[in-house]
Protein backbone atom coordinates (compact mmCIF):
# COMPACT_ATOMS: atom_id res chain seq x y z
CA UNK A 1 0.00 0.00 0.00
CA UNK A 2 1.10 3.68 -0.36
CA UNK A 3 0.81 6.10 2.21
CA UNK A 4 1.45 10.22 2.57
CA UNK A 5 1.94 11.92 5.93
CA UNK A 6 0.30 14.77 6.61
CA UNK A 7 2.95 17.57 7.70
CA UNK A 8 2.03 17.30 10.75
CA UNK A 9 2.69 14.08 11.51
CA UNK A 10 6.18 12.78 12.46
CA UNK A 11 8.42 11.32 9.65
CA UNK A 12 9.51 8.15 12.25
CA UNK A 13 6.31 6.99 10.91
CA UNK A 14 7.65 5.76 8.06
CA UNK A 15 10.20 3.64 9.13
CA UNK A 16 7.39 2.32 11.12
CA UNK A 17 4.83 1.73 8.09
CA UNK A 18 7.42 0.14 6.12
CA UNK A 19 8.88 -2.36 8.52
CA UNK A 20 5.46 -3.91 9.04
CA UNK A 21 5.29 -4.67 4.99
CA UNK A 22 5.54 -4.12 1.84
CA UNK A 23 4.32 -0.24 1.96
CA UNK A 24 5.56 2.71 0.03
CA UNK A 25 5.48 6.00 2.20
CA UNK A 26 5.84 9.77 0.85
CA UNK A 27 5.26 12.77 2.93
CA UNK A 28 3.93 16.47 2.58
CA UNK A 29 6.88 17.73 3.69
CA UNK A 30 9.17 15.95 1.76
CA UNK A 31 7.04 16.56 -1.20
CA UNK A 32 7.50 20.46 -0.69
CA UNK A 33 4.11 20.87 -0.54
CA UNK A 34 3.46 22.18 2.84
CA UNK A 35 0.74 24.32 3.38
CA UNK A 36 -1.36 22.49 0.45
CA UNK A 37 -5.23 23.23 1.37
CA UNK A 38 -6.94 20.34 2.69
CA UNK A 39 -9.26 19.71 -0.31
CA UNK A 40 -6.36 19.46 -2.56
CA UNK A 41 -4.29 16.91 -0.91
CA UNK A 42 -7.63 15.00 -0.75
CA UNK A 43 -7.73 14.90 -4.46
CA UNK A 44 -3.90 14.17 -4.23
CA UNK A 45 -4.07 11.05 -2.06
CA UNK A 46 -7.20 9.81 -3.91
CA UNK A 47 -5.30 10.36 -7.68
CA UNK A 48 -2.28 8.51 -6.07
CA UNK A 49 -4.31 6.01 -4.73
CA UNK A 50 -2.58 6.65 -1.15
CA UNK A 51 -3.98 6.56 2.36
CA UNK A 52 -3.79 10.06 4.17
CA UNK A 53 -2.30 9.90 7.78
CA UNK A 54 -2.90 12.83 9.92
CA UNK A 55 -3.50 14.31 12.73
CA UNK A 56 -6.01 17.08 11.40
CA UNK A 57 -9.41 16.35 12.25
CA UNK A 58 -10.30 18.71 9.94
CA UNK A 59 -10.58 15.78 7.78
CA UNK A 60 -13.42 13.51 9.74
CA UNK A 61 -15.78 14.67 7.02
CA UNK A 62 -14.29 15.03 3.07
CA UNK A 63 -16.31 16.08 0.78
CA UNK A 64 -14.33 14.90 -2.17
CA UNK A 65 -13.46 11.01 -2.89
CA UNK A 66 -10.89 9.79 -0.61
CA UNK A 67 -8.83 6.91 -1.09
CA UNK A 68 -8.32 6.44 2.91
CA UNK A 69 -7.42 8.71 5.67
CA UNK A 70 -6.25 7.67 9.18
CA UNK A 71 -6.50 10.29 11.51
CA UNK A 72 -4.71 10.17 14.90
CA UNK A 73 -5.79 12.30 17.57
CA UNK A 74 -3.31 11.86 20.61
CA UNK A 75 -3.80 13.96 23.78
CA UNK A 76 0.10 14.67 23.37
CA UNK A 77 1.50 15.98 19.85
CA UNK A 78 5.10 14.70 20.18
CA UNK A 79 6.49 12.58 17.54
CA UNK A 80 6.89 9.50 20.07
CA UNK A 81 2.97 10.00 21.43
CA UNK A 82 1.91 9.40 18.24
CA UNK A 83 4.78 6.57 17.13
CA UNK A 84 3.18 5.09 20.20
CA UNK A 85 -0.41 5.75 19.13
CA UNK A 86 0.20 4.21 15.27
CA UNK A 87 2.11 1.35 17.14
CA UNK A 88 -0.92 0.57 19.14
CA UNK A 89 -3.54 0.38 16.47
CA UNK A 90 -1.53 -1.48 13.90
CA UNK A 91 -1.40 -4.19 16.89
CA UNK A 92 -5.23 -4.52 16.67
CA UNK A 93 -5.85 -3.22 12.67
CA UNK A 94 -3.97 -4.51 10.01
CA UNK A 95 -2.88 -1.69 7.41
CA UNK A 96 -3.94 -3.70 4.22
CA UNK A 97 -7.79 -3.04 5.54
CA UNK A 98 -7.53 0.47 5.64
CA UNK A 99 -8.07 1.74 1.93
CA UNK A 100 -12.17 2.97 1.43
CA UNK A 101 -12.05 4.20 5.13
CA UNK A 102 -11.68 7.03 7.49
CA UNK A 103 -9.80 5.63 10.76
CA UNK A 104 -9.86 7.98 13.97
CA UNK A 105 -7.08 6.81 16.31
CA UNK A 106 -7.61 7.98 20.02
CA UNK A 107 -5.63 6.91 23.16
CA UNK A 108 -8.81 4.37 24.55
CA UNK A 109 -10.75 3.67 20.89
CA UNK A 110 -10.48 3.08 17.38
CA UNK A 111 -13.56 4.25 15.17
CA UNK A 112 -13.46 2.97 11.80
CA UNK A 113 -16.06 4.36 8.69
CA UNK A 114 -16.23 2.85 5.68
CA UNK A 115 -17.66 5.82 3.12
CA UNK A 116 -15.96 5.42 -0.07
CA UNK A 117 -17.10 8.39 -1.57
Amino acid sequence: MKFKLDENVPWILKKVIENIGQHEVDSVFHENISGIDDKSLIIKCFEEKRLLITLNADFINPTDNFYGIIIMRSKKQGKNAVKELFERFLKSFPLEESSGKIIIIEPNQIRIRSEIS
